[in-house]
């Protein structure tokens, strides 16, 4: 398309037919949003009306989860969509807090830049307060998983025209609501959320486009174009998620959103049958009111006329309001014969809770399953250790998955983008975008096992006298996951690691080695207390910002008047014996 074309294109409001993409987004954003249906206040107005895309929602809770009942008159519908809690929006933010903490642990991937500039840039706070990495973590990982349709965009923060010294990259997630023509098609058009911009990107330039305030039309910002990137390609990604044959992807989360749309309806019959049918209620025997005798009425004075000739009328009492009876409040003191007084006066009758007893059980169990979809299985006791290992198998790769795809093609490519975008060649009289190999080395493994899963198979390798290496492998792993926040703690195992080839082993171990001196044992026994002194003496930046061969000068000092003060004093008990 040329610029006239994409003129004519934008202000006819051309839309693409995303029909099945946007669905993808709204049903389960929906869920991962926490969407609340909007309805009508008893004084007027709404509440709710607010939020993004109320409209598409609205039309979903009304068509779809919540539809009204043939029977259901205005105000109990009303009175369903107030009472409707995102129940269901824990369960998604609990497994993507698991993945996001299983992808991006520190130590679990490399990215390293042979251009200092550009390495210290990508972890720099630069992207929306976060490095690179953090933005993906906090961010776009959540947008994938709700909209998976959606795309990612690489832009330069300022215009080519008030651009100086690097090129600052903005990476703008487009909703799938706001493209108005596919990238696929060599020309990539959409609007930002506001509506206040629409940027046109092909495979070398970028242009925005605002709106005339005088016509209402949209037309091209500056005369100059937005940046000429000269990529040779659009720099985006589709987010992604699982591939549809139908020619769109849902959502790695989508297995659940089915069963958490079941649970909407259910739940909200539940809440229905708890407000009408549970409640208990009353019987009590009758009790003559003592104001009217029972009659219900009392005589009152009033004008003689033609329907009053005695001057007398009658009218409801004002105790009983006409019932007769009177009720019996808290606190009231009403007499009865001597013959009824073994009888109850007032008898509480509870309805019959078995319909109650079987939504709340119908709810409970879509809850469940809900978890199963997410993975989000609690492992009881009396399951076998097998169904744990099953379950933590399908979650790992659940997860592996979606590292894969995020590592291998949005931050990858978001790298390559970035550095082509900084760096520059001159080809042929031409300045063109430079390109560089760098080291890029995604997530092997996920520690998603629990720290006492873990000491638990520490032990079991010991029993079954596996060979050392995997030991130590294994307790890396729980040293990670139990003191992952800890930097002082993973620094000194790790130099503990480097420093004593018999730290994985127990003291009952180490007297079993024929080969293995006592100074070496005295070594390995006494290396952990040495690193707490030095910490406790130096301070934690010491043991932080020293490097190991530092370290290991201090420890062999340290050790070393320590062991002969061990040797001294063994020798003065030997020859005491």
């Amino acid at each position: 398309m040329n610029l006239s074309e994409v003129l004519t294109f934008i202000n006819e409001n051309k839309t693409p037919d995303t029909k099945k993409e946007v669905g993808v987004f709204l049903s389960i954003s929906l869920h991962t949003k926490g969407i609340r249906p909007k309805f009508k206040l008893q004084n007027g107005g709404g509440l709710f009306e607010n939020q993004d895309f109320i409209d598409d929602y609205q039309q979903i809770f009304d068509n779809y989860l919540l539809s009204r009942h043939p029977r259901e008159d205005e105000n109990t519908r009303n009175w369903r969509l107030s009472q409707y809690k995102p129940f269901t929006r824990d369960p998604f933010l609990q497994i993507t807090d698991i993945i996001k903490g299983a992808i991006f642990q520190d130590g679990q991937y490399t990215i390293q830049l042979p251009n200092k500039s550009d390495e210290q840039y990508i972890w720099s706070k630069t992207f929306e307060g976060f490095d690179l990495i953090g933005l993906f973590a906090n961010k776009i990982l959540s947008l994938m998983l709700e909209d998976p349709n959606g795309y990612l965009v690489r832009i330069p923060s300022k215009p080519s025209y008030e651009t100086t010294g690097d090129v600052q990259i903005n990476l703008h997630y487009v909703c799938i609501k706001d493209v108005l023509q596919k990238p696929e098609t060599g020309d990539f058009i959409f609007q930002t959320r506001d509506k206040k911009f629409i940027y046109w990107i092909n495979s070398n330039i970028i242009i925005r486009f605002v709106k005339n305030k005088t016509t209402g039309k949209w037309v091209i910002e500056h005369e100059n174009g937005y940046y000429a990137h000269l990529l040779g390609r659009i720099p985006y990604n589709i987010l992604g998620g699982r591939y549809e044959t139908d020619g769109y992807y849902s959502s790695f989360l989508n297995k659940a959103v089915p069963i958490a749309d079941e649970y909407v309806s259910n739940y909200s019959a539940k809440q229905m049958i708890d407000k009408e049918a549970s409640h208990p209620y009353i019987q009590q025997m009758n009790i003559e009111c003592v104001e009217c005798d029972g009659t219900g009425k009392v005589q009152v004075q009033c004008e003689i006329d033609d329907f009053h000739p005695t001057g007398i009328k009658l009218n409801n009492c004002s105790k009983c309001h006409g019932k007769k009876y009177i009720s019996i409040n808290p606190a009231d003191r009403f007499e009865v014969s001597k013959d009824d007084m073994d009888k109850p006066a007032i008898r509480i009758i509870n309805p019959d809770i078995s319909i109650n007893t079987y939504h709340k059980d119908n709810t409970d169990e879509l809850f469940q399953k809900i978890l199963d979809a997410l993975h989000l299985t609690m492992i009881r006791e009396a399951q076998s250790g097998t169904a744990k290992a099953v379950d933590q198998e399908k979650l790992y790769q659940f997860i592996s998955g979606i590292s894969n795809h995020i590592f291998d093609n949005l931050i990858y490519n978001s790298i390559k983008d970035i550095i082509g975008y900084r760096n520059v060649r001159v080809s042929n009289g031409l300045t063109l975008p430079s390109d560089y190999e760098f080291t890029f080395v995604k997530p092997q493994q996920f520690n998603i096992k629990t720290a006492m899963d873990l000491l638990s198979e520490i032990t079991e390798t010991q029993a079954a006298n596996l060979p050392v290496f995997i030991r130590r492998k294994m307790i890396g792993e729980f040293v990670d996951k139990r003191f992952s926040s800890d930097d002082v703690m993973q620094k000194k195992t790790k130099f503990i690691s480097l420093n004593d080839p018999f730290y994985v082993f127990s003291t009952a171990e180490l007297s079993q080695m024929k080969t293995v001196n006592s100074e070496q044992i005295q070594y390995s026994q006494m290396l952990p207390m040495i690193l707490d002194e030095i910490e406790n003496d130096m301070g934690q930046s010491y043991i932080l910002n020293s490097d190991f061969n530092t370290i290991k000068s201090k420890v062999d000092q340290i050790f070393k008047t320590k062991y002969v003060s061990n040797s001294v004093i063994k020798d003065e008990e030997t020859a005491i014996q």
